[in-house]
């Protein structure tokens, strides 16, 4: 991911004549090309302070639940990353909401596939005793909340955090996955913290972008939002994990779509499918996520709710 100067992106935005930014890039994993410095701080900061620059009206940034100052948040890479562009971005003079969703899951991403995976095996491995708590949230809710966001009259400049309508465990989570495939009962096997901890070190080596310290370290802390916003954001409650679980384990692959434009991150996983209308009104597209190494999001949104039902 290259170096891009806020003058830069204050150029293509206008060019654009942009009044909207959504940065939902991210990863979970670095790698020799990706850093998280690079794909979660400078970068973003790099487009934020060109959105300042540029005029634009709104910036929604996607940040991750477990984001703070507290000691453990700051010793996770992936937390702290995401902090420190948080941080930058509440710096400028510029009307911003930090979103941080829990586990946001959706159909074609790997963490669904890896859920999926797991859940499919006759003995599961769990963390611990399977306890640690998630408050899951579908992407499609999370492109939702953003774009109600950016379509609101009054100021939204906050933090919000955002999570499903009801908390489970990580046993539970796969039991749902299980269900959904229409498997029978696995054998649950117990693995101590320590133990899984030096599982997602070795995992690290392997091809894969999901399974590592920092995701364990985040799964044992529990992902529950302290004051959830989504009801108050969605203007109804959440669906419970119970809804969803299906569609997601045996999701087919997404039609590509005729173009895509400005919402995604660096792992090519689209975080919703949002109507939007891109400069000049002539041009209609889905926008269901931008595979570039670059913090993508600039758009300007129109009629999204449509999309979104």
């Amino acid at each position: 991911m290259r170096a891009v100067e806020p003058t830069a992106w204050r150029d293509r935005l206008q060019a654009r004549h942009i009044d909207a930014v959504v940065n939902c890039v991210g990863i979970l994993m670095p790698s020799r090309t990706q850093s998280f410095e690079r794909i979660h701080t400078a970068g973003p900061i790099e487009l934020f302070r060109g959105a300042a620059l540029a005029g634009v009206k709104r910036v929604v940034q996607i940040s991750a639940l477990g984001v703070g100052v507290d000691a453990t948040s700051l010793a996770t890479p992936y937390l702290h990353s995401k902090l420190l562009a948080d941080d930058a971005l509440a710096a400028l003079p510029i009307d911003a909401a930090v979103l941080r969703p829990s586990l946001v899951f959706g159909p074609n991403s790997q963490s669904a596939a890896l859920f999926a995976t797991l859940a499919s095996l006759p003995l599961i491995s769990l963390p611990g005793r399977g306890r640690p708590g998630a408050s899951a949230d579908p992407r499609v809710r999370a492109a939702e909340i953003a774009v109600r966001l950016l379509e609101r009259p009054a100021p939204c400049r906050g933090v919000y955090e955002l999570g499903g309508g009801q908390v489970v465990s990580y046993r539970e989570m796969l039991g749902h996955y299980r269900d959904a495939l229409h498997l029978g009962a696995p054998l649950w096997l117990p693995l101590p913290m320590p133990l899984m901890r030096v599982t997602a070190w070795l995992a690290e080596a392997l091809p894969q972008k999901v399974f590592c310290r920092d995701t364990i370290g985040m799964l044992e802390r529990c992902s529950v939002p302290g004051n959830n916003a989504a009801p108050r954001l969605l203007g109804r409650t959440p669906s419970s994990p119970r809804a969803w679980p299906g569609r997601h384990a045996a999701a087919q692959p997404a039609r590509p779509s005729r173009r895509t434009a400005g919402i995604g991150g660096a792992d090519a996983a689209p975080v919703g499918r949002v109507h939007v209308a891109l400069h000049g009104g002539r041009h209609r597209a889905d926008a269901a996520g931008v595979g570039r190494a670059e913090p993508a999001g600039a758009l300007r949104l129109r009629g999204a709710r449509r999309a979104l039902r």
